[in-house]
């Protein structure tokens, strides 16, 4: 994938409420409304940015992303790194998250959570 060419990509801070969790769902469905994928897919895709939001989500602070769409002739590829503060709260959550990180393992091309000093990251990638 490294001969993939960028084209789009969005840079997103949401307040962590969970209230504003929709709005990454509604521009990645924007970002992805222009290609060629079923509405099987793009629930696929909003259901996998949800479960990563949720996953990290925490009661104070902000959430960021990196939305990426990259091309290369037929191939496209949905790039989105999300992060935050680290906190005890997101720590419990990812300890009782086994089924969601299945889940998201199954449904994505790459899926990673990496802890980085006091950030908490993680890593998507999807083929569509």
């Amino acid at each position: 994938m490294e001969n993939l060419k960028t084209e789009y990509e969005i840079d997103l801070t949401i307040p962590a409420k969970k209230n504003l969790v929709i709005i990454p769902r509604l521009v990645v469905a924007g970002l992805l409304s222009e290609q060629k994928i079923t509405v099987e897919e793009l629930e696929n895709i909003k259901l996998i940015i949800s479960e990563a939001v949720n996953l990290i989500f925490n009661s104070e602070g902000k959430i960021n992303m990196k939305i990426s769409l990259l091309k290369e002739n037929d191939k496209n590829v949905l790039k989105v790194i999300i992060s935050t503060n680290l906190t005890k709260e997101i720590l419990e959550n990812l300890s009782k998250s086994g089924l969601t990180i299945h889940i998201l393992n199954y449904l994505c091309s790459k899926f990673n959570v990496h802890q980085k000093q006091k950030e908490i990251e993680i890593f998507i990638e999807k083929e569509i």
